[in-house]
């Protein structure tokens, strides 16, 4: 709570505190009223009228407060003033900044400073990906597959191993490919280099759809009540997304982009980063995280992962679908919240135990916490 609360604006505390006054001073004001014009009906109306507006206010305070000052979460699209403060709190102190030799940069979450090129005996196994593998939604980054994985290799395999993180949310494969040609161009050493594919990262091969995915950016919140609270700052964009056909079918038109131009551009791109990484001596491997909000026997994407393994296998990538060993959990919670779709700390364990194994080129289970 006081985390929450030192969080919140000079603005925010004096106008809570203001109304917080307001509420309080305004029922002594009418109950001194009422009995001063007890023999006044109209008035007395007025009063009671007063009375149940004061009520109504008091009580839409209640999840104002609540949001302010206990509810700390994250949303699927990150744009409540909620999902905002909690990457402030949990995200931005752990943000560090990766130097590559052209001047070039990205920023990534870790505790500390990667080091693209370790001690040649340290195997350096390198994670890619977008706001799935960032851990968007989990406050400790311990709690990440990448950081779970990091240790259990670590015990279980007898060669040293470094694993680092360079996901960032938002990026895509195209992203991915960049960031690799920077690496490799200044000397750094990936000899495991793990794409971790949401399926949602064609969409960078599909102009229209950059649009509808960021369809809801362009909402402004049209007052101060919207825009500078918490909990109806929330309601707002909550109402928004319901109103939107395009959000609402946004799956349904991922399921699409795998049937024409946009799966063929996306094959040449993992051809491409393939065979970049394996002139530089890197073992180039996907990893493919499923839509965890409706997982499960009927999971309506599993022939999309289908097509990728077979594509992958026919361009010589090395491909791990995910699918089966979340599928076993779907009866689980997996998602960060009802409004988060992204995987929260059971689904990044579920998933570091199957990685472990497939990295540590294992077929018994290593993984143990």
């Amino acid at each position: 709570m006081w985390q929450l609360f030192l969080h919140l604006s000079d603005g925010y505390l004096l106008t809570m505190t203001s109304w917080l006054v307001v509420l309080g001073l305004t029922p002594v004001v009418l109950v001194r009223l009422r009995r001063k014009w007890a023999a006044q009906k109209i008035r007395l109306r007025i009063i009671y009228a007063s009375l149940s507006a004061w009520l109504c206010f008091g009580l839409l305070t209640l999840p104002e407060l609540g949001f302010a000052l206990l509810y700390d979460t994250t949303d699927s699209f990150d744009m409540t003033n909620v999902s905002n403060r909690w990457f402030q709190i949990h995200v931005e102190p752990d943000i560090r900044t990766l130097k590559f030799a052209d001047d070039a940069g990205i920023s990534y979450r870790n505790h500390s400073d990667i080091v693209l090129n370790p001690e040649d005996d340290i195997r350096h196994v390198c994670f890619l990906g977008d706001s799935f593998t960032f851990g968007h939604g989990v406050p400790d980054i311990r709690d990440r597959f990448s950081n779970r994985v990091s240790r259990v290799l670590d015990r279980k395999i007898a060669t040293p191993i470094e694993v680092s993180n360079l996901a960032w949310p938002g990026t895509d494969l195209i992203w991915t490919e960049s960031v690799l040609a920077h690496s490799f161009e200044s000397g750094g050493r990936i000899d495991d280099a793990v794409y971790v594919l949401c399926l949602n990262d064609i969409e960078a091969f599909q102009d229209p759809t950059m649009s509808r995915s960021a369809s809801l950016a362009q909402f402004e919140p049209p007052s101060f009540l919207f825009r500078d609270t918490y909990f109806f700052n929330w309601l707002f964009f909550r109402t928004q997304i319901l109103l939107q056909s395009e959000t609402r079918g946004y799956y349904s038109f991922v399921k699409e982009y795998y049937q024409g131009t946009p799966w063929l551009l996306f094959s040449e791109a993992l051809a491409r980063t393939s065979a970049m990484c394996d002139k530089n001596g890197c073992r180039f491997r996907v990893a493919i995280f499923p839509f965890l909000h409706n997982l499960g026997p009927e999971y309506p994407f599993r022939p999309i992962h289908h097509r990728i393994m077979a594509d992958c296998k026919n361009l010589g990538i090395d491909c791990f679908d995910l699918d089966p060993a979340l599928s076993e959990h779907s009866d689980e919670r997996l998602t960060v919240n009802p409004f988060d779709a992204h995987p929260n700390e059971r689904a990044h364990e579920i998933a570091a135990r199957a990685l472990s194994r497939w990295l540590s080129d294992k077929s018994e289970d290593v993984f143990a916490e």
